[in-house]
């Protein structure tokens, strides 16, 4: 398998929604009892990166149901083992939300680099994720416009953007 369907196999397979069933055994395949992990500005090991995931799930049940998915995945093997390397995934997550009663759509980021153990097996030894959805699954207050006009001169660039945050 190559390595980015590896990644995104392994990621979907641990993120610990409500209706992933058993995530924690996919956790503990893939991720490295030797982990540096971060999330947002805290900083983990494989125990405590496990039991902050064990708190999501009391987070994430205020959607119904909730999602996330990838927009971009990048993968870039290891020169000398193709099966590791390092994998940057961006993405979205959320859904409808209970409380709030309205559809919450939040951005996530992951980076991790992968390595062979000594039975052949793909581990994730460093991961590091950032999100702007709220802890507590809260809702975030609303935006302000930005005077901001930024050049759109990617690919299918027609002019100018403004930027609304």
């Amino acid at each position: 398998m190559q390595l980015k369907a590896w990644a995104e196999c392994a990621v979907n397979g641990f993120f610990p929604f409500p209706a992933n069933g058993a995530w924690d055994k996919e956790f503990a395949r893939v991720f490295s009892k030797d982990l540096r992990a971060t999330f947002n500005a805290t900083t983990h090991s494989y125990d405590t990166w496990l039991s902050l995931y064990q708190t999501f799930n009391h987070s994430l049940v205020v959607f119904t149901p909730f999602n996330h998915g990838f927009t971009s995945v990048v993968a870039i093997p290891d020169s000398a083992n193709p099966k590791g390397g390092f994998v940057s995934m961006n993405g979205w997550e959320g859904g409808y939300h209970s409380l709030a009663k309205k559809d919450l759509w939040y951005s996530d980021t992951a980076f991790a680099v992968i390595e062979v153990d000594a039975q052949g097996k793909r581990k994730i030894v460093e991961f590091r994720e950032a999100t702007n959805m709220p802890s507590g699954g809260g809702v975030l207050p609303p935006g302000t416009d930005w005077a901001c006009v930024l050049p759109n001169t990617g690919p299918g660039g027609n002019g100018s953007v403004k930027m609304a945050v």
